[in-house]
């Protein structure tokens, strides 16, 4: 059964194609960039034996990204796990970004894996499968910074809650994660407030957690009390956190 990763070229993506390879799973890669998928593949192969196929497609361009999957998956065993770990975020966004780059950060972050889960849908209703999705620790409060991308993060993660309400685990398993800091080129050589986590770490989480049920949950999992504090703290409080 093939497990489909969205976004599959860096970061967790990347992490989380090396974990599946290495436990034997068919794979279909999908990121923008043809020659890093294509390198990733042939290594994959190359170290794991496995059954790698991969799709190049500009995400935020594509009016139906999941027809195109669909179609990738001809060849392949029938889709049982998909995992879109796609996102982008700016840090100009700030309130002043212009309707081009507001809807760039929507269309990735928020219609691409809606569009991508409901294309798919059918075929893992059939299988009984897994569809993981991503957010973040962003969504918990709305604040002056990742405004478009909290908002559509946010909005992710309650399409999620509205599969997880409509099926059953023993349908379709529904897993949500909220993410916090993660080793990344967009974190790299940032002043952050707290510890980022290792994309392989999570990837080797998520991997494990797979095949056991539906739910939502923070990652690292400490990540919880700082986002039940958040959005606890009053107002006048929070107004003052600017980082």
């Amino acid at each position: 059964m093939t497990a489909i990763v969205v976004g599959a070229s860096s970061g967790l993506g990347r992490a989380l194609a090396l974990e599946l390879a290495r436990s034997g799973k068919p794979l279909l890669l999908i990121a923008s960039d043809a020659r890093d998928l294509d390198a990733m593949a042939s290594d994959l192969r190359l170290r794991f034996k496995a059954t790698v196929a991969t799709l190049a497609v500009e995400l935020a361009a594509s009016a139906d990204p999941g027809a195109r999957i669909l179609a990738s998956l001809a060849d392949l065993p029938p889709a049982s796990m998909l995992l879109l770990a796609v996102g982008m975020s700016r840090s100009d966004d700030d309130g002043t970004l212009g309707a081009v780059a507001v809807g760039q950060l929507l269309a990735i972050n928020l219609h691409v894996p809606i569009a991508i889960t409901q294309a798919l849908l059918p075929a893992l209703l059939e299988s009984r499968g897994t569809i993981v999705g991503f957010g973040s620790i962003a969504g918990t409060r709305g604040r002056s910074r990742n405004i478009v991308y909290a908002a559509a993060k946010r909005g992710l993660e309650t399409f999620f809650q509205s599969l997880r309400h409509r099926h059953l685990p023993s349908s379709l398993r529904v897993q949500f994660y909220r993410l916090g800091f993660l080793r990344s080129n967009l974190t790299f050589g940032l002043k952050l407030p707290l510890p980022v986590a290792e994309p392989a770490d999570v990837a080797r989480k998520v991997v494990a957690q797979l095949q056991r049920g539906s739910f939502a949950r923070h990652e690292p999992r400490w990540w919880g009390i700082i986002a039940l504090l958040v959005r606890n703290l009053p107002w006048f409080a929070f107004r003052r956190m600017r980082d």
